[in-house]
């Protein structure tokens, strides 16, 4: 039985055919890293076991077990959590499709609370589905307000700091006070999507996602369509923004939202995905600074049937958050959308590409040290 790959991909709701065909089972080995940027590389691979019953259709997130290093991705295809051990095997489900307790009808991001719960993010429903990490049974359910985002999922304690862009309360991130119901939702909404929201709507729905990391007493959240991000206290207070220099990447016009947004700017899908950087990731390393992940997206033919790919680049920003060292490109494939996350310092990348001689897809999880002894610092505006 032949499986076709599908691709989701923003608000806009479009599913796209991938019809690139690569070879080999290392990525990026053409790739320059020169520069002043980090240094990325690759130190160990992973080929995850699919077969014809179970295989990854769309994946919206990745998250590593530390306990045991095994890996958790949320699939939008399968609406279910599908847990790899970390030899690629499939182990364990949590939840499945439908309407009721423990059920998914649009999965988002997963994460892990207290070494002991599995959480599924249904943005459909807007309901945080709670799973025992042991036996997959589910044990809960909390409801919010907004669209979670990609961008990492920070546990604090009793605190639980996710992203989440609600038009309602105006804001891009949320803290629960878990095991309460209470969720406070925090920071501003940023004004080029309160902008856009109160017109056209197209640079809202097609950048919708947020990013959060969080600290102890503050935490820094962006959204993907900008490039600044919002260091705030926890109850959302605005401390300062942050603005990271692009050295490679496309970085994001100042006037981005109003060509989103004037029905005239763009003649094609294309040009609209190759306008601006996106980001898709803000997570905390050990040392106190702050890894963040951008993709320079292109369109390759048009929607509804089309391929999406992004190069994407790795900038980390320093413990006392006023220089940043910027643009280390990413080596994968980039055959189709990539999902990431970082754990333990260590960045893991779900690589997914077609098998040119099963007419097939394969998937690894790519680990990637991180090098910043060559940096070059540069001033936050």
């Amino acid at each position: 039985m032949k499986r076709q790959a599908w691709l989701f991909r923003g608000s806009y709701a479009t599913f796209a055919i991938l019809v690139n065909v690569g070879c080999g089972n290392e990525p990026g080995a053409g790739i320059d890293r020169s520069g002043a940027g980090p240094v990325v590389t690759v130190v160990d691979s992973v080929l995850l076991d699919e077969n014809d019953r179970f295989y990854l259709g769309n994946p919206f997130s990745v998250v590593v077990d530390t306990t045991d290093g095994s890996f958790l991705i949320s699939d939008f295809f399968e609406n279910r959590i599908l847990r790899y051990e970390r030899d690629g095997l499939l182990r364990q489900f949590y939840g499945r499709p439908g309407a009721g307790p423990g059920e998914f009808r649009s999965i988002s991001t997963a994460f892990i609370l207290n070494d002991s719960i599995v959480v599924g993010a249904g943005n459909r429903r807007k309901v945080l589905q709670l799973f025992s990490k042991h036996d997959g049974i589910s044990v809960g359910a909390q409801s919010y307000s907004g669209r979670v985002g990609m961008g990492g999922v920070s546990v604090l304690g009793g605190r639980v700091v996710f992203p989440t862009r609600d038009p309602a309360n105006g804001t891009i991130a949320a803290v629960w006070r878990y095991p309460e119901t209470t969720i406070d939702y925090v920071v501003a909404l940023p004004e080029p999507y309160q902008r856009s929201m109160a017109g056209l709507g197209r640079f809202a729905a097609f950048q919708s996602f947020g990013s959060v990391v969080a600290w102890s007493d503050t935490l820094l959240s962006g959204m993907s369509g900008l490039n600044e991000i919002y260091l705030s206290t926890l109850d959302g207070v605005l401390l300062d923004t942050l603005r990271l220099p692009n050295t490679s990447r496309r970085g994001v016009p100042p006037n981005v939202q109003e060509l989103f947004d004037d029905l005239q700017s763009f003649s094609s899908m294309t040009e609209m995905f190759e306008v601006a950087s996106s980001m898709y990731g803000l997570y905390r390393m050990s040392d106190g600074s702050t890894v963040v992940l951008h993709h320079d997206s292109s369109l390759d033919g048009e929607l509804p049937v089309g391929n999406i790919t992004s190069e994407v680049y790795l900038s980390i920003i320093a413990p006392n958050r006023t220089t940043a060292c910027v643009d280390a490109p990413v080596p994968y494939s980039n055959e189709m959308r990539p999902v990431h996350t970082l754990a333990r310092d260590t960045l893991f990348l779900l690589d997914r590409r077609l098998n040119e001689a099963e007419d097939d897809l394969l998937t690894w999880i790519r680990a990637y040290q991180i090098d910043t002894s060559g940096c070059i610092w540069l001033d936050l505006d």
